[in-house]
């Protein structure tokens, strides 16, 4: 009786991701924007830099909390919890890499526009 309170406290929690991440702030969910190298001009590549830069640090740290609070909670969750947690912070880690990668590209893409 106890493990299955347990269970269902750790589903409630877990179901709620807002609660559930409370100790590690909000998951970093609103992408900056990344303007087109060819058409941005200088500035707007460096403040489209700096946004994705800070996201970066931002998934990181949520990511780094994260799997600190995965050691003293992932023995408690079902095979299928573990699944979804993991789902869940592979998206976020590729989302932060599809970006970066888009901020790359970008950049290049300006230094290509103007290096007449």
């Amino acid at each position: 009786m106890k493990i299955a309170l347990v269970g269902l406290f750790l589903a409630i929690v877990y179901g709620n991701s807002a609660v559930f991440a409370a100790d590690c702030g909000e998951v970093p969910h609103k992408l900056p924007f990344v303007p087109s190298g060819e058409t941005a001009g200088e500035e707007n590549i460096r403040v489209a830099r700096n946004a994705v830069v800070k996201f970066s640090t931002a998934v990181d740290n949520y990511l780094t909390c994260m799997d600190a609070r995965a050691t003293s909670i992932l023995p408690y969750l079902t095979k299928e919890q573990k699944v979804r947690w993991d789902e869940d912070l592979a998206d976020l880690h590729d989302k932060r890499r599809d970006l970066q990668n888009e901020m790359n590209l970008a950049i290049r893409s300006y230094r290509n526009a103007n290096n007449d």
